[in-house]
């Protein structure tokens, strides 16, 4: 489609599968000074033909995490249509650090086999290893770490009980195996570290496959393998299945090389005189995070089912009234779905049960509903989504268009961003969509209070 006179400056194209981990990625790209611009929706050939003479990274945030094959095909192949038409040699689909996927829910392999109908003979590699966010695969097998102690991710004590994709298997082969792709090769660690000087000749010896899994421990050997993917994109058309780890090694790997000239932004955050967090996450973490900031002074307040299924209208305006009237007196708020995977609350039966996605919708619209109305009532600033499909939905719902990176503290792997709408209401406003791992217990503190060291 493009030629000489297009002058684009894109180097990369990415599709998150949530919001949350979509603007983890498009962060770990900014933070090298690739400038990335992150869109929550397909946002039309046009606009992205115009944005890639603008910007260095183009991402899109959607749901397919929570997606089965058919609603994943729906909403896929139209933005790998459109990434094709703009003919950038390096596509990625960013999947999460904990690869957590079904073949029902998500599927990852269902995704790979998308890409490979849309680019046929690409070069489709798996790069799930994120070392500095504590994620690790080694000859094969994926690891996470929670707390201080790192877990096979089949025995991680919240990966394997996932309440919609509990991870049953660690070998990242075999798992793709069960959702219908087959990697056909594997690169360990012992062949990162011996190419670790020469990438380009490795990037030689990826040219016969179709697919392979690549290991990764430390940010060396994640920078190799981005380096080498770098280097086939230059030949060949490459569509990585990876996580944020990918983005991170490889805006490293540009820069040590000079491929990067510009500067680095510096991360800081001035403090907000009060924070709204909507918590749609039911993680161990999450909920040592609400119990901090409840222990801070922040008023928690649970979004009771019964929001969720409409048995009792009366019920939101309760809890809209008190969360404006803790935001006007200027203390901080948490509205929360579920503290921790063992709450009662995710037992409980209804007289109308709803699955995985229609939750996460519900859960969106009301977050979507809270924001706004504390934007619009309390002049909120700053506002804390935490839970992948929830900050999805809501992001969708807020009706905000896209978002830029305002600061990120690496430390915390917790990145502000600064959204983009047509609705003043919106626009300008800042945001922390985050994961239900991602973070310390003081997080929220740290959200409020802002940060002058990204890395502490």
């Amino acid at each position: 489609m493009n030629d000489a006179n297009t002058a684009l400056q894109a180097k990369v194209l990415f599709y998150g599968d949530d919001f949350t981990g979509a603007s983890d990625n498009a962060a770990q790209y900014a933070r090298h000074g690739l400038k990335t611009v992150l869109f929550f929706s397909d946002p039309g050939m046009d606009f992205l033909e115009q944005s890639a003479r603008n910007y260095d990274v183009l991402g899109v945030a959607g749901t397919a995490r929570s997606l089965d094959p058919d609603g994943m095909r729906a909403e896929l192949v139209p933005v790998l249509e459109k990434f094709r038409q703009l003919d950038i040699p390096l596509v990625q689909y960013k999947c999460c650090s904990t690869f957590d996927s079904s073949p029902d829910t998500g599927s990852l392999g269902h995704a790979m086999q998308l890409m490979q109908a849309c680019w046929p003979g690409s070069l489709i590699p798996v790069l799930a290893a994120t070392p500095e966010f504590g994620r690790y695969t080694i000859f094969g097998h994926h690891y996470a770490r929670a707390g201080t102690t790192v877990h096979r991710l089949d025995r991680h004590p919240v990966m394997s009980r996932h309440p919609v994709t509990p991870m049953h298997e660690s070998d990242l082969s075999l798992v793709l195996a069960q959702q219908g792709f087959n990697p056909g090769h594997a690169v360990d660690l012992r062949l990162l570290d011996h190419f670790e000087a020469t990438p380009d000749v490795l990037a030689n010896e990826l040219m016969a496959h179709d697919s392979v899994v690549f290991d990764g421990y430390t940010l060396k050997q994640v920078m190799t393998a981005a380096a080498s993917l770098w280097h086939v994109s230059q030949r060949r058309q490459v569509c990585a299945m990876a996580a944020q780890g990918f983005a991170h090694g490889l805006g490293t790997w540009l820069r040590l090389s000079g491929r990067l000239t510009s500067s680095p932004p510096a991360h800081k955050l001035a403090a907000v005189d009060r924070l709204l967090v909507l918590s749609g996450s039911c993680s161990s973490l999450s909920a040592d995070q609400i119990a901090w900031a409840r222990r801070a002074g922040f008023l928690t307040m649970r979004a009771e089912r019964s929001l969720l299924t409409c048995e009792d209208p009366g019920a939101l305006d309760s809890l809209e009234k008190r969360m404006l009237d803790a935001l006007k007196s200027g203390t901080s708020v948490i509205v929360f779905t579920a503290e921790g995977p063992d709450d009662a609350q995710l037992s409980t039966a209804s007289t109308q049960p709803l699955n995985a996605l229609a939750v996460a919708q519900r859960i969106g619209h009301l977050f979507a509903r809270l924001a706004r109305v504390a934007f619009e009532r309390v002049g909120l600033q700053r506002l804390v989504v935490a839970g992948g499909d929830s900050s999805s939905f809501t992001m969708r719902d807020i009706l905000a268009s896209a978002l830029e990176i305002k600061a990120s503290h690496f430390g915390q792997n917790a990145h502000v961003c600064t959204l983009l709408s047509d609705d003043p209401l919106i626009n300008n406003k800042e945001v922390l969509l985050k994961g239900g791992q991602v973070g310390q217990a003081d997080l929220y503190g740290l959200m409020l209070n802002g940060f002058s060291d990204s890395s502490a």
